[in-house]
């Protein structure tokens, strides 16, 4: 098939991307500038434009037999809804036949008050209004983001893995590889519109995490939880105030509605999409964990 992705050249939608041409289906996404940035591979095809471009999304959709919806790491409710009707218009005017809409995160089922929340679920709200056909993943917690370019050099130099999630506190975590699968699948099964989906459900906690990476780097290393307080300090000056309180929220949500992250039905998801997720030692052995 051919499938439009939003944010290909992205952290989490490179990831779908490469999934799918590894199923050899054809990509094609969205990029404001083509001057600008790493090159992706040659084998996704680029129209340039974004999310706030009509035209340029239904140009990136003609012809395509599914899209991937994933908002960016912008918290502006507005900005939320404009995005979300302008994909769903270009998506109605090619007659796109499966949209696959990826949450990024826990998907509410009422107002909680808090942005990141509620964009979500206000994201969601357009697109069940809008009569597409809908599969909606919903993933929780990323292994990737311990990871990141910026986590590692701290792991290796401290010898600890801080975080803000609770010791010995199983959640569900999903690697961005994962990710890629669930929509890789989702996308082969047209039957499964209207179903939202949760994803993921590796329950585990952050020492059992910690451990997973050390028995990689054959290094002692210890869990650090981090309170959600100290870590919107930490991250306030690379993200800016506003998405680091964002983005800590997202924790203070876990820390008081815990039972709403680990009650879900993951298992039935992964009979569903016919996927085993990722062992967490495959994941820590996938990391290039040197600095």
């Amino acid at each position: 098939m051919k499938v439009f992705v939003t944010g290909a050249t992205g952290f989490q939608g490179s990831s779908i991307a490469n999934e799918l041409l590894k199923n050899n289906h054809e990509v094609v996404t969205l990029k404001r500038d083509l001057t600008q940035g790493m090159p992706p591979t040659t084998a996704i095809e680029i129209i340039e434009g974004g999310l706030e471009h009509r035209e340029s999304l239904a140009k990136a959709m003609k012809n395509t037999q599914a899209a991937v919806y994933s908002f960016p790491l912008i918290f502006d409710l507005d900005l939320a809804k404009s995005y979300t009707e302008n994909f769903i218009a270009a998506a109605k005017k090619e007659n796109v036949p499966l949209i696959v809409f990826n949450t990024t995160f826990h998907l509410s089922t009422k107002k909680t008050g808090l942005l990141a929340l509620d964009m979500k679920l206000a994201m969601k709200k357009l697109f069940d209004a809008s009569g597409l056909k809908l599969i909606t993943l919903a993933p929780d917690l990323y292994l990737d983001n311990i990871a990141a370019p910026w986590s590692i050099p701290v792991i290796l130099e401290n010898k600890i893995v801080p975080y803000p999630i609770a010791s010995n506190q199983k959640l569900p975590w999903v690697s961005h590889s994962d990710l890629g699968k669930y929509v890789a699948k989702a996308i082969e099964k047209p039957e499964l519109a209207g179903k939202t989906l949760p994803i993921g459900g590796n329950l585990v906690t952050g020492e059992e995490i910690t451990a997973a990476i050390a028995s990689k780097i054959n290094q002692e290393l210890n869990f650090v939880p981090v309170p959600p307080n100290e870590f919107e300090k930490q991250i306030a000056p690379g993200f800016g105030d506003l998405a680091a309180k964002e983005i800590s929220n997202l924790y203070r949500f876990i820390e008081q509605n815990y039972s709403d992250f680990v009650d879900k039905d993951f298992q039935k998801t992964n009979e569903l999409l016919d996927i085993s997720p990722q062992p967490l030692l495959d994941w820590a052995a996938s990391v290039n964990w040197s600095n």
